[in-house]
């Protein structure tokens, strides 16, 4: 779980938990509250729980380093990579497993559409990005935004995350999809209310996630090649 000043509520947030989870890794990055000071206390609490601090960024953004520093330090064979504003239902885990074994999935990203609750406005931007997608790479993905991922660890070699903002989110799918083929899917979920205030400015991070689409497209990264 990457985390940005999420002091108010990262107790009851760890603490709500399901005991299922063998560890729970929250990254900070930039924090500039007691974020880090309580994650220290929660340690000394919660032996499963560890408090990381990742504060690189690209352009102000850290959110994508904070969650490959998170990956490459778990342990476990299944890795759920989740915000900590509270709003992915992490409790669902068990029945997520149950729809990716049903359907071969090694990795799911988690749908939160379509929802009638959550604004119109984040909807269309987030079906535009789902129309570039498409009509760039061919890929079906409803929720090109989610930042709720479960995945087998072994996999995580052949997703080659490289991007240290916002855009670690549609490169993770992205790249799933290329490179595990049908073994990549969507599992869909119902998003929960935000703890804490957003990180984001919607219409300049969408923007962004826009370009970034478009680049990833045709530029070509030396190096990365399909897993076998």
């Amino acid at each position: 779980m990457p985390c940005r000043n999420e002091a108010r509520h990262l107790a009851g947030m760890v603490a709500d938990i399901p005991d299922f989870y063998d560890e729970i890794i929250c990254v900070s990055n930039k924090s500039s509250d007691d974020t880090v000071k309580l994650g220290r206390e929660l340690e000394k609490k919660y032996p499963r729980f560890t408090m990381l601090i990742d504060d690189r960024s690209a352009s102000g953004i850290g959110y994508g380093y904070a969650h490959m520093t998170g990956i490459e330090h778990s342990k476990s064979d299944i890795v759920v990579c989740a915000d900590s504003d509270c709003t992915y239902p992490v409790e669902d885990v068990p029945q997520i497993l149950q729809t990716m074994e049903k359907r071969g999935l090694q990795f799911a990203s988690c749908t939160r559409y379509p929802d009638s609750a959550i604004p119109f406005t984040l909807q269309m931007g987030v079906k535009v990005l789902n129309f570039e997608m498409f009509l760039l790479y061919g890929v079906t993905i409803h929720d090109s935004l989610s930042g709720m991922w479960v995945f087998e660890r072994k996999v995580v070699p052949s997703l080659h995350l490289t991007e240290g903002d916002w855009n670690l989110s549609p490169q993770i799918k992205l790249n799933a999809h290329k490179y595990l083929g049908r073994c990549f899917g969507e599992v869909k979920i119902t998003q929960k209310i935000r703890q804490g205030e957003t990180k984001q400015s919607y219409l300049k991070t969408g923007f962004g996630h826009l370009m970034w689409i478009a680049k990833n497209r045709f530029v070509q990264r030396k190096g990365i090649q399909p897993a076998d």
